[in-house]
């Protein structure tokens, strides 16, 4: 287009993104959770994404470009905010971090599929190859969306009694998501009570660690490979995707085992256990070490959103008044900043300081060893630091206000499940037969 600076041209394209993002994300988990809607939303997000991609491929000027960024933002916003929130309106509780795991695992699989596909589609067919096969792949997606049929539509047609499942030879009915009031919270009232949770706090600190250390590396792992092995875009493309391929399998684990000991060993272990590779990566050594430490940091890094999501999720569960829509929102907002933030800080240090990559890589380790505290603090229902101190586990919001758990009030859970609810004229009888549980 005859523009020069395509570089800083660019960095911008990623801001405007990052902005739509920002900006969409709080409204848009305040209606969500309000009016309830998940097919509205994915349909429009659907829409609006096709058009910004014909506005982007038929853009005449550098500004045309920045504004079909920011409605792909806007879009972006949807699929992170009201798909997680459908997901977990419809999935167990004792399923959901598999589940979680094998969304975030196509999500990956998205992003190591797509930049081979579109540089060859865009060498061997044309600049506008690439939008017109997404804009296919958006029809496709469209067309599941609208067949989409959501909860409170398919309570209609549920035939009792629920699917039964054995768990220690004992039968039990299968832990179906309870029908959730819509949240009639204003948006400050969501961000007072969800900062007042240290499990939602821990969660969403975590997340933003994650999003600073996944992008800090975008724009410089490129410059190291040229300056210090000489390599062109297509040698580390090669490179980008041999570190990627571990974490296909490292979300869905994480998301398995989280449902079978819970997220805090899994969140402390996998902070932890990335810590090292990016001490490693900044060894000026032989490829080979370079690429092993890369996909390691990257397997351990990946595996910590899964066990973010469930927790986020349980907290949603927990505290009176704020629905899924409310912590996937502020989940993507977090991730939102610190996408925008983390191109910067690595791009600066590299070309800035001396030794650039040496101190990116110490930033990174130093950020995994941080982020694993804050978690053997805050994570999950019984954090490793309260277990370690012999302190009981916090008791939930709403339990402190009426004294009543949860699982009596019409939830169901794993560890508690009422086998029988009386109801007399004269008053509100509850019996129960409790469950022997796994734990």
């Amino acid at each position: 287009m005859g523009y020069k600076s395509v570089s800083a041209l660019t960095g911008w394209l990623l801001v405007a993104y990052s902005l739509g993002l920002v900006v969409a994300t709080p409204p848009l988990a305040y209606f969500a959770e309000r009016y309830w809607s998940r097919q509205t939303p994915l349909v429009l997000s659907l829409l609006l994404l096709i058009g910004s991609q014909v506005m982007f491929m038929e853009a005449p000027i550098y500004a045309v470009m920045v504004i079909a960024r920011v409605i792909q933002g806007v879009s972006s916003a949807v699929v992170w905010v009201v798909s997680f929130s459908l997901l977990c309106d419809t999935v167990p509780e004792s399923h959901l971090g598999r589940q979680l795991g094998i969304v975030m695992s196509g999500l990956t699989l998205g992003f190591l599929v797509s930049p081979p596909l579109g540089g060859v589609l865009d060498e061997k067919m044309g600049y506008r190859a690439p939008f017109i096969l997404g804009m296919c792949v958006c029809v496709v997606d469209l067309v599941g969306r609208l067949l989409l049929i959501e909860k409170d539509q398919a309570r209609k047609w549920e035939t009792p009694p629920p699917e039964q499942q054995v768990e220690d030879g004992v039968e039990r009915p299968q832990s179906i998501p309870p029908q959730r009031s819509r949240s009639q919270l204003s948006v400050l009232k969501v961000i007072s009570r969800l900062m007042r949770s240290k499990r939602a706090f821990i969660a969403f600190f975590n997340t933003f660690i994650y999003g600073i250390t996944f992008t800090l590396n975008e724009p410089t792992l490129p410059l190291r490979l040229q300056d210090v092995y000489g390599f062109a875009s297509l040698k580390v493309g090669i490179i980008y995707l041999a570190a990627v391929v571990p974490s296909l399998f490292s979300t869905p684990i994480a998301g398995w085992i989280s449902d079978k000991i819970g997220v805090e060993l899994v969140t402390f272990c996998s902070l932890l256990l990335s810590a090292p590779w990016w001490v490693v990566m900044a060894i000026r050594g032989p490829l080979a070490l370079l690429i092993a430490s890369l996909a390691l940091a990257d397997f351990f890094l990946a595996a910590v959103v899964t066990p973010l999501t469930a927790d986020l999720a349980a907290v949603a569960r927990e505290i009176d008044g704020i629905g899924y829509a409310h912590v996937f929102g502020a989940f993507n907002f977090c991730y939102a900043v610190a996408s925008s933030i983390g191109p910067l800080i690595g791009g600066q240090i590299y070309s800035h300081v001396r030794n650039g990559w040496t101190v990116l890589m110490g930033l990174s380790a130093g950020m995994m060893v941080l982020a694993a505290f804050a978690s053997a603090y805050g994570a999950g229902e019984r954090p490793l630091l309260g277990r370690i101190f012999g302190e009981k586990a916090q008791p939930k919001p709403d339990e402190e206000k009426s004294g009543t758990p949860r699982a009596l009030s019409g939830e169901m859970t794993q560890t508690s499940q009422p086998a029988a609810i009386e109801l007399q004229n004269e008053g509100t009888a509850l019996t129960s037969e409790p469950v022997r549980s796994k734990e």
